[in-house]
């Protein structure tokens, strides 16, 4: 009986350290396995762009996402002239106003996608249409947040 339990104990003690080593190298392999998708999508990406961009450019006369891009364009100007200050209370009401600007473009941005997802159910759009302006509405939510993380690595508040 205790042959049996201590061959159980070392069989365990040899899975735990296995098991450790084992997460270390799946972790790098998952790194590398994300940059590898990163760049598949990225080639993948250039080959739906390129293949409808005349979807694209009938959907520019249909909509017009100008406004959008220059309130992005402002906030962004906004978070890079912004200054930090040394009074803590000072630095979390400019976060905050930033950070307010830039929830308000992204909630108008979600109802504009959800009015155009709508649109399309009802068949009031065609689907080229809906998938461009959604792309469209997804690169103005990418240039928006990286507005957001620089707001928030410069007052180094993550929220």
């Amino acid at each position: 009986m205790k042959k049996l339990l201590v061959v159980l104990l070392s069989l365990t003690l040899i899975f735990a350290f296995t098991g450790c080593t084992s997460s270390n190298n799946e972790a790098t392999e998952d790194i590398k396995t994300q940059e590898v998708v990163t760049s598949n999508t990225d080639d993948g990406d250039d080959n739906i762009s390129n293949t409808e961009n005349a979807a694209e450019n009938v959907n520019e006369k249909d909509y017009d996402f100008s406004s959008y891009e220059e309130e992005i364009c402002n906030i962004t100007k906004s978070v890079n002239n912004a200054k930090t200050s040394t009074n803590a209370s000072e630095n979390h009401e400019q976060f905050y106003a930033l950070k307010k600007q830039v929830d308000a473009v992204d909630d108008e941005l979600d109802k504009l996608d959800d009015e155009f997802e709508y649109a399309y159910q009802m068949k009031e759009i065609s689907f080229e249409t809906y998938k461009a302006r959604e792309r469209a509405i997804e690169k103005l939510e990418d240039e928006l947040e990286l507005a957001e993380e620089a707001l928030e690595n410069k007052y180094s508040i993550d929220d």
